[in-house]
């Protein structure tokens, strides 16, 4: 129905029948006909609030949508942080191989009497884990083939000779010559030692500069991988190299390279979960290669020490650890072994820092166990046991 234009539309409409009518007014082509202002007022009035409620929405939504974001990050910021400070106990230790036997450490003689001091940054011990891996190392069975196949393998390394039985798992094999290479070898655990009497052939001094650092790694693990040892924990592990250097029939550390005679390159284990893992002498790898500047046949390196047992690294149990006050009580008692006096003739030592890390043997034993270390000034280090002493068996009444 289409009013006509004189009569006022609020008296024909109601308000709210106006509302309810002004979405059919405002769609283009439904009057074509109508010429009345009712069409344009109710539209213009309906779009100009539905454009200010628009901005309204879209304004304080995206406002919303922004502190959302901020407080969501603050959040899982706030999360983590408490996470770090406050982390969720670990579950308790498995100790799934019992009582571990007491780590065997080799004798240090002549030491002089110790007296420690601790001067640390913080003036405190560092904190140490409440509990730590211990590994499972497996032991090599005897085999009726390992003879044979240690004979076959110093063939490959030039020692065609008949070897010599020196004990019930050890050959001996030597080269012939005025001056000897002379190479050990237990036949279960293929774990050597080579030497060139060079001696007796001191001409090897004079006969160019050693190699220097990355060129010595280099040929150093080419001779380990040539005789089929350089594994995988070595080859990703730390290297250290020496310059050594002649004097009165001993090596001695060179303080130049200019004076060196030889190189000493030392393997150490690659790290497990972050921690060292460090040999009886921290200056001194369970694995090393001293080579020379000589370049004729078999005179390049002058000896190897091999001593390298396998980890299972999926075999493994959790053990409770000692307080490190507790440790550092053990040292100053003189339980501790000393891995390295260092120069420290006086016994007066400084212990500037204190850290976990496991011992890697080099003797068989059948697990891999952590120590506390205790480094000091003058390149002092000691180690004490860190399985607390519940969890270590017993030494028995001689």
């Amino acid at each position: 129905m289409i009013l006509p234009r004189s009569q006022p539309i609020l008296k024909i409409y109601a308000p709210i029948q106006v509302r309810i009518k002004y979405f059919e007014l405002c769609i283009p082509g439904f009057f074509p006909n109508t010429k009345y202002e009712i069409q344009n007022s109710i539209c213009m009035a309906t779009l100009t609030e539905t454009a200010y409620y628009s901005r309204k929405i879209i304004k304080f939504g995206s406002l919303g949508l922004v502190a959302f974001i901020i407080l969501r990050g603050l959040f899982l910021t706030f999360t983590a942080y408490w996470k770090k400070i406050h982390p969720p106990p670990p579950p308790p230790p498995t100790v799934a191989f019992g009582k571990l036997p007491k780590i065997i450490f080799p004798e240090r003689p002549n030491l002089p009497a110790l007296s420690y001091k601790l001067e640390t940054i913080s003036g405190t011990l560092p904190t140490i884990p409440t509990q730590a891996k211990v590994f499972f190392i497996p032991q090599p069975s005897t085999n009726l083939l390992a003879w044979d196949r240690a004979k076959a393998w110093a063939r490959s390394l030039g020692f065609t000779q008949e070897p010599e039985a020196t004990d019930k798992f050890t050959y001996r094999f030597t080269t012939e010559g005025t001056s000897r290479t002379t190479l050990e070898v237990d036949v279960l655990t293929r774990n050597f030692t080579l030497n060139y009497d060079w001696q007796n052939d001191l001409e090897i001094l004079s006969r160019g500069s050693p190699p220097q650092e990355n060129q010595a790694i280099s040929l150093a693990k080419s001779f380990l991988q040539s005789a089929e040892v350089l594994t995988t924990d070595l080859n990703q592990g730390t290297t250290e190299v020496t310059y050594l250097k002649y004097n009165h029939g001993n090596l001695i550390k060179a303080l130049y390279f200019s004076e060196a005679n030889f190189t000493r390159v030392d393997f150490f284990r690659e790290e497990i979960d972050k921690i060292k893992v460090l040999p009886p002498s921290p200056k001194e790898a369970n694995v090393s290669v001293i080579l020379s500047g000589d370049s004729r046949q078999n005179r390049g390196i002058i000896q190897v020490k091999y001593l390298h047992f396998p980890i299972s690294l999926e075999n493994f149990a959790t053990y409770p650890l000692k307080n490190i006050n507790t440790a550092w009580t053990e040292l100053t008692q003189g339980k501790g072994f000393v891995a390295n006096l260092g120069n420290n003739p006086s016994g007066q030592i400084t212990i500037r820092n204190a850290y976990l890390a496991y011992y890697d043997p080099d003797s068989p034993q059948n697990f891999l166990q952590p120590v506390i270390v205790f480094e000091g000034d003058n390149d002092f280090f000691a180690y004490v046991p860190a399985i607390t002493a519940n969890w270590q068996e017993q030494e028995t009444p001689k």
